[in-house]
């Protein structure tokens, strides 16, 4: 099933980095972790859908995605950037990507932090955040999505890293297994992981190699 809605509210949260809000119909529901497909209407033709995952929380009355934007015409992230407010899109009916099944760590790198935002904000209104820990690796600082409210969501328990900057306030190198060696204590937490494909594969292979059992391990 699909739905029409449209553009409520705009935002640029990085430099290339966008988050829109929009509006929920009426009959549409969704839960924490799940995605949708999206569609725009370009000269007539919405007949292309890509997948994103839904940032807000059960408790909102409108959607948010947030799109990291190519600037290639031919991709849907580029005509997204470029609707006004009030624009028509087609979303389809949620379907399930991530679940939140126990405290843990969160391991993202660039816009694959997407699903772990809604987990993380949800938790927190519930106070539940408790010790779950975000791992999230990135180029440079001006790529890190949502720093000031992840910052004041987990204090300490954000930890960023860049490959390609240094800094006094985050972290400078790869998930690699050594950090995730150094970093990793408790071997019986959950672990989510998203981000490319790459990433995810050697982030699951390095956990598993350190004793993680596999089932403990969420990878999109």
């Amino acid at each position: 099933m699909y739905y029409d809605s449209k553009i409520i509210h705009k935002e640029w949260i990085t430099h290339d980095v966008l988050k829109l809000k929009l509006e929920k119909p009426k009959t549409f529901q969704c839960k924490i972790g799940q995605a949708i497909e999206l569609s725009i209407d370009i000269l007539g033709s919405f007949k292309h859908f890509a997948p994103f995952t839904l940032t807000n929380t059960n408790e909102d009355d409108f959607l948010e995605i947030i799109v990291k934007v190519y600037g290639e015409k031919k991709r849907l992230t580029f005509w997204l950037s470029e609707l006004p407010l009030d624009s028509k899109i087609i979303i389809s009916e949620a379907w399930d990507s991530y679940e939140y099944k126990g405290s843990g760590v969160f391991i993202a790198a660039g816009s694959g932090i997407t699903p772990f935002i809604p987990m993380i904000r949800s938790l927190s209104k519930a106070n539940m955040l408790g010790n779950n820990t975000l791992i999230y690796a990135n180029k440079k600082q001006e790529d890190i999505i949502l720093r000031n409210e992840l910052t004041g969501l987990l204090g300490d328990n954000f930890l960023n890293v860049l490959s390609r900057e240094v800094t006094d306030s985050c972290l400078h190198g790869r998930i690699d297994r050594p950090f995730l060696e150094s970093r990793i204590g408790n071997k019986r937490l959950f672990f989510y992981i998203c981000g490319p494909e790459g990433f995810n594969y050697s982030v699951k292979e390095n956990l598993i190699s350190l004793g993680i059992a596999e089932e403990k391990i969420q990878v999109a």
